[in-house]
């Protein structure tokens, strides 16, 4: 079982999310989704997240500063928790590593995108929604092939 987090940096007006074009693994080469990796062994959640956020986009956001929102699982390979923050270091993002780092539009993302964010990015922008416990999702239980 692997561990993963992902995700977003809002500006603070909400009208701009960090995203990151994928290079791996294979069913999102080519697609935008948002920051994230793997859950190293004996870290929490919210750190890797901070961590991940850093060394992809240069920019630190606190661990307490994220907001874990929702928790993926996909039986037998993997659980993704997804967090969101709101920030204007969003428009000191930059591309660290060699999958290259955007800042656009919510009211107009690519259409190259993981087709979850289409909704998870409205989700974790819904005031109306208490998310002191993060949302539960469970996906098929077969490996994810293709987006």
């Amino acid at each position: 079982m692997k561990y993963y987090v992902t995700g977003f940096l809002f500006t603070k007006d909400l009208k701009h999310v960090v995203l990151i074009k994928k290079l791996n693994p294979k069913w999102q080469r080519g697609l935008f989704n948002g920051v994230g990796g793997k859950i190293e062994e004996n870290e929490k959640s919210c750190d890797a997240m901070s961590r991940e956020f850093e060394e992809e986009t240069g920019v630190i956001i606190n661990a307490e500063e994220w907001v874990h929102f929702s928790h993926i699982h996909r039986p037998r390979f993997y659980h993704l928790d997804l967090y969101y923050a709101h920030s204007d270091l969003a428009f000191d993002v930059r591309t660290i590593e060699k999958e290259e780092v955007h800042i656009v539009k919510v009211d107009n993302l690519p259409e190259n995108i993981i087709p979850n964010l289409q909704w998870l990015i409205p989700l974790a922008l819904d005031k109306e929604m208490d998310f002191s416990n993060p949302i539960l999702m469970q996906e098929i239980a077969n490996e994810r092939t293709k987006s």
